[in-house]
């Protein structure tokens, strides 16, 4: 009986646990902003091993803006969504090239792009 409240406390357990860890997923605007602060969180473990390269935080990186590029609704957003595209290709060419030459510029300039759509994005919700 003992064994049995046990595995029923943990399994309850695991379940809060999973409901803490996607907080903000349920809602499209939600994940948005879940990708943005994955990218952010990687690039963060880019500069900090640099100038070693933590590849599986650049994959992640490039991951999230083919994500946020492929999310994109190019017939209702127009120049909008047009325009966010580019800045995603650039962000990504630029991580790319932070990859050759291990200028952390790159990395700081992509951050800087990135917290301020994090921004905006989290001023649209209000």
């Amino acid at each position: 009986m003992e064994i049995n409240m046990s595995v029923k406390n943990a399994a309850n357990q695991y379940k809060q646990n999973d409901r803490e860890y996607i907080k903000g997923i349920e809602t499209p605007h939600g994940r948005i902003k879940i990708i943005y602060e994955t990218i952010l969180i990687n690039l963060d473990q880019l500069a900090n091993r640099h100038p070693k390269t933590d590849f599986v935080s650049f994959g992640k990186c490039i991951n999230a803006l083919k994500i946020l590029s492929s999310s994109l609704d190019m017939d209702k957003g127009q120049d909008l969504a047009k325009n966010l595209q580019d800045l995603y290709i650039y962000c990504s060419n630029t991580l790319k090239e932070y990859l050759e030459d291990k200028n952390e510029k790159k990395i700081a300039e992509v951050r800087n792009i990135i917290s301020g759509l994090l921004e905006a994005w989290e001023e649209i919700r209000k």
